[in-house]
């Protein structure tokens, strides 16, 4: 008899995802917890879904959070992230409740072909993005790519937030090749996902 497969929702905050454990510092979540120094009630290598939307900015020990949510994915678990984008004046820089910035390099750092090392770190989280989708503002949204390309990399508010999706690197003999397939379908997971969230008054 197969397993059922551990789906996470960290960060919920007001919306859960049926089929999922949801998890927030509100108490009306499946488990109540604070990612900034709680573990995650799971073992090692046992989670296949991590799903986090507009969560990680908020967590001042974002290492410490990221950390424990890899710990409990498995060897290619998933994890979908939603996230502010870094030069976005109105929404996030202004926002007191946000701790940290990023775009589409900040996972760079830990994944195995890139960054990771590269800061000196004590420990290696590892992951390999798959995706990064850009919500283009105003007109932003219809320019052509190069066009689109030129103006994230030089202008403030082009870009408001992104969708992030990468895969639990656990065994560096067995690292992911990112292919346009794979990164087609964990886009549609994701969308899958997001789409499926509830508010608890519902």
């Amino acid at each position: 008899m197969e397993m059922e497969k551990i789906k996470l929702n960290i960060g919920a905050g007001i919306t859960y995802i049926p089929g999922f454990i949801n998890i927030d510092v509100l108490s009306h979540a499946d488990i109540c917890l604070d990612l900034n120094k709680d573990r995650l009630p799971f073992k090692d290598n046992s989670v296949e879904v991590v799903f986090s939307y507009h969560t990680l900015e908020h967590i001042k020990n974002y290492i410490y959070a990221l950390k424990e949510i890899h710990r409990v994915l498995k060897h290619r678990g998933k994890l979908f992230l939603g996230l502010p984008y870094v030069s976005s004046t109105r929404y996030h820089l202004v926002n007191p409740y946000h701790y940290h910035n990023f775009n589409e390099y900040s996972f760079d750092f830990f994944d195995p072909d890139k960054l990771l090392g590269s800061a000196g770190e004590p420990f290696q989280i590892m992951f390999k993005q798959v995706f990064c989708k850009f919500h283009y503002v105003g007109m932003f949204k219809y320019l052509p790519l190069i066009l689109k390309n030129w103006c994230r990399f030089h202008l403030l508010n082009v870009v408001r937030k992104i969708d992030v999706g990468l895969l639990a690197i656990k065994d560096k003999t067995d690292i992911p090749v990112v292919t346009k397939a794979l990164s087609k379908e964990m886009k549609k997971e994701f969308e899958t996902y997001l789409k499926a969230r509830k508010k608890y008054t519902e």
